[in-house]
């Protein structure tokens, strides 16, 4: 057998290699002339009278790429691929492609590719969870210029640690898609809410606005206020949550519907799909494990989902002076008895300072401050004051107004004044009159009528 029928043998020829092939036999031939051979084939003469020399030394083979069935440079060891298999059947199941080549990376140690990734699990019949959608032709609200300028804020209800749901309240920058913080708990609620508002002031700073929706922890449910009222200077009525915002300068716009807010709602699909594998990967099982958890992940995520924003951070530093805690909480208006105590749900609680009762006055305003962190206190005259539980309800001195002076009675009929004279001295009706404050005695008066 002649080496080129041993090369065709071995080599399966494309179409392109095939084309090349004949033209190149029928140069040699000369049957065409170089010119009209590079007119075919769409190559220069010279490529063309390479090709011709090629196949007149070595046959049609020579058509073909020298790399054909050499192993690339770069290619990944057949047990490389084994293992990638093996890891995401068993110990990254529940992960998508993507997140599965960013852990091989970080806990494995195997640099390889997405795409690369992809082919060996699709050639080992693997489906990626996390399915592409189509894509919607709407228009996208534009982003934010200045990181801080809006804040957007939510909740999700998830099986985050598997069984039952659990909410996750977080908060996202518009303009660079930045998360500022993330809290989980049982329900959605206000202390939630505090506590991401608490971590987003902590590190980035206060915004501007903050983009949420309707519900009552956000919006008063006695609705707006009317166009007579708005003229008048009244203002809507505070929620716990607004109520706090106002007191550190941020407006709060609320959301239409789900979809004006979709970049935090975009966020919660990309979170339910990595996070809870985190979750798992760490062993985390509980909601306290979990927050302490989610502090330190908020930084990786930032660092592979944030993108660059437009302007300059416009988030304010809170100042030092300010304690944060006696904002993030709930304040519950109440009146102060004349022992310095008020009473809250059904216990009665006194106000103290420095080891002491505190002086303060008798039913005049305050504001109990509650909240996990600081328990109860009370905000009285601009002052917070720390509080002692009462065992018994303190006894209340009644009030009462100043007597008012009451007139003198009448006089009976045998009253010495009655008689006109009394000790020498004479009786007049103006003199009782002035003696009782009725009348000013400057003033001229015709006694006759008296």
């Amino acid at each position: 057998m002649s080496p080129m029928n041993k090369r065709e043998e071995t080599y399966h020829m494309t179409d392109r290699e095939m084309t090349r092939a004949v033209v190149a036999e029928r140069l040699i031939e000369g049957e065409l002339i170089v010119k009209d051979g590079a007119k075919v084939l769409g190559l220069s003469t010279r490529q063309v009278r390479r090709i011709k020399k090629g196949v007149k030394l070595n046959g049609p083979v020579a058509t073909v790429h020298g790399n054909r069935k050499r192993k690339p440079v770069n290619a990944v060891a057949g047990n490389v691929k084994d293992l990638v298999v093996e890891l995401k059947r068993e110990k990254y199941a529940g992960t998508n492609f993507s997140h599965f080549t960013e852990l091989l990376e970080e806990r494995e140690k195997i640099t390889i590719s997405q795409p690369t990734i992809h082919r060996i699990l699709r050639a080992a019949g693997i489906e990626s969870p996390k399915k592409k959608k189509k894509v919607k032709t709407y228009r996208y609200r534009k982003r934010k210029d200045c990181p801080g300028m809006m804040v957007q804020l939510d909740a999700s209800p998830f099986a985050w640690l598997g069984g039952e749901n659990l909410n996750l309240h977080g908060a996202i920058d518009d303009a660079s898609s930045t998360v500022l913080g993330l809290y989980l708990c049982k329900e959605e609620t206000l202390q939630g809410y505090f506590e991401v508002t608490r971590q987003m002031i902590k590190v980035f700073g206060i915004p501007i606005s903050t983009y949420n929706d309707r519900r009552t922890i956000f919006v008063s449910p006695k609705g707006k206020l009317s166009i007579e009222d708005q003229l008048d200077g009244k203002r809507e009525p505070f929620t716990q949550f607004s109520q706090a915002m106002d007191t550190l300068g941020v407006r709060m716009i609320p959301a239409g519907s789900p979809q004006a807010k979709g970049r935090i709602e975009r966020l919660w699909g990309t979170l339910q799909d990595r996070l809870v594998q985190e979750f798992i990967l760490h062993g985390i099982k509980d909601i306290g494990s979990a927050n302490e958890f989610m502090k330190k992940y908020i930084k990786k995520f930032n660092k592979r989902f944030s993108v660059v924003p437009m302007g300059e951070s416009v988030f304010r530093k809170l100042d030092k002076d300010t304690n944060l805690d006696y904002i993030l909480c709930s304040k519950i208006p109440r009146k102060i008895d004349n022992g310095s105590a008020f009473s809250y749900k059904n216990n009665y609680y006194r106000l103290v300072s420095g080891g002491k009762v505190a002086v303060t006055i008798p039913r005049s305003k305050v504001s109990v401050l509650i909240s996990e962190r600081i328990g109860i206190k009370a905000l009285y005259s601009g002052k917070v004051y720390s509080v002692a539980k009462l065992e018994i309800r303190p006894k209340v001195e009644k009030y009462t107004q100043s007597k008012i002076r009451k007139l003198p009675k009448k006089p009976v009929a045998s009253h010495p004044w009655k008689s006109g004279t009394s000790d020498g001295f004479r009786y007049d009706k103006r003199d009782e009159r002035l003696a009782l404050g009725l009348f000013d005695s400057t003033i001229a008066w015709d006694t006759d009528n008296y």
